[in-house]
């Protein structure tokens, strides 16, 4: 049967290993991830879906099909923004990120949030002469941006600390993809191991190998579990998200052939299952 690949791409490795981490946090350690830069990636590989931020999404679609491209819409948490919040208006908050395109939307998801009464400054750090990185990270009382960035990897490493204030405070977001985006990707996954268990079967029926086709329940049954159990935590990991909603829990059915651990039922039950995600990324 083929075997689906999955790849995350940044525009650094730092990115691309937030990707795959957040990737994993709710597909689970049996669908392994690489990863990749942008500039590593030239053609699309077969059987492979890419995963990026929306960022990346227009230089990516120039190389990747559509329907091998899943762009995440990546949030900070609300604690995040709540403690944005709390800084006194009018300060001076500087924004620490590799590129300037995440530093604009992350500054205009502040003042949609209503967090409007404070001076936002860009540090796009990588498009940046070093100088002025650093004279304004000497400047700044507060230092905002996502986990990755502002910890020890980049903002605290040697390279940056010795720039600090004593008196800096650094507040870090961790990012999660929206359910929107999030459950594009599990559609995706469903969609194609439907269409690969059906060619397996077809391919083993014509063999008259009936003895290949004996594992293939067991097989459809086992990743409806794990992409069952997915679609969850998709859902639970958006809970401390600031765009978590949900009019009503979400529960796949399964129908009384699925119960019967039967080939068509369990690609029947897949295909239910898709459905369900297809609401939950409208």
């Amino acid at each position: 049967m083929r075997e689906l690949k999955l790849t995350a791409v940044g525009s650094s490795r730092l990115i691309a290993d937030e990707i795959k981490e957040i990737t994993e946090a709710f597909l689970g350690v049996e669908f392994p991830v690489a990863t990749s830069t942008v500039d590593e990636i030239s053609e699309a590989r077969p059987d492979t879906f890419y995963i990026c931020a929306s960022t990346q999404r227009e230089v990516l679609s120039r190389v990747i099909p559509r329907d091998s491209l899943f762009v995440f819409e990546l949030h900070p948490t609300t604690l995040f923004f709540l403690a944005i919040a709390k800084i006194p208006a009018g300060t001076d908050v500087y924004v620490f990120n590799n590129l300037r395109p995440y530093i604009e939307l992350l500054s205009k998801e502040c003042g949609e949030l209503g967090i409007n009464m404070l001076q936002f400054h860009p540090i796009p750090y990588a498009e940046m002469p070093d100088a002025e990185v650093r004279e304004r990270l000497r400047k700044a009382r507060y230092i905002i941006g996502v986990d990755c960035m502002v910890g020890e990897k980049v903002l605290l490493s040697e390279t940056y600390r010795p720039e600090l204030r004593p008196d800096v405070k650094i507040i870090a977001g961790k990012r999660a993809a929206s359910i929107a985006s999030a459950s594009r990707l599990l559609e995706g996954i469903v969609s194609f191991y439907c269409e690969a268990l059906t060619e397996a079967n077809s391919a083993a029926e014509t063999a008259k190998a009936q003895e290949k086709t004996q594992s293939l329940p067991q097989e459809a049954a086992h990743l409806l579990d794990l992409l069952k159990d997915a679609s969850t935590r998709i859902v639970t990991s958006q809970i401390g998200g600031a765009t978590f909603a949900l009019s009503e829990p979400f529960v796949v059915e399964e129908s009384a052939d699925s119960g019967e651990k039967t080939f068509q039922g369990q690609v029947d039950a897949l295909r239910y299952l898709q459905k369900k995600l297809r609401l939950l990324s409208a």
